[in-house]
């Protein structure tokens, strides 16, 4: 039986009040990606998810570090731009990522095949 890759939706909705867990999450999408290369993995930030794009708080360096580290994987990093909008946050004052209608964005990988997995 030949063994079929499922593509990941990693969503996190996790913010700076849960660092541990957020960097966790972060840590485990990389590795997701770094053991099944021929495998699409988006990380997707979302509702509070969103904080860790800013580029001006105290972890900004260490979560520059993972953003950086999961696009050098191949990890598609998008945003929930009405989370963006929410939170008044502005490209300026984020890290690197696409913006996206998050529902829409859940919504078409479901659709796809895809697995989701929710943080």
């Amino acid at each position: 039986m030949e063994s079929m890759e499922i593509s990941t939706l990693v969503v996190l909705t996790t913010g700076k009040e849960a660092f541990v867990r957020a960097n966790a999450v972060l840590q485990m999408t990389l590795m997701v990606r770094r053991t099944k290369r021929e495998m699409p993995v988006e990380l997707l930030l979302l509702g509070p998810g969103v904080e860790l794009l800013r580029s001006n708080q105290k972890n900004s360096p260490q979560f520059e570090q993972q953003f950086v580290g999961l696009r050098e994987a191949g990890v598609r990093i998008a945003a929930c731009e009405v989370s963006l909008e929410s939170l008044g946050l502005t490209g300026d004052q984020m890290f690197e990522c696409e913006t996206v209608k998050g529902g829409v964005e859940v919504a078409t990988k479901l659709a796809e095949g895809w697995s989701v997995l929710t943080f």
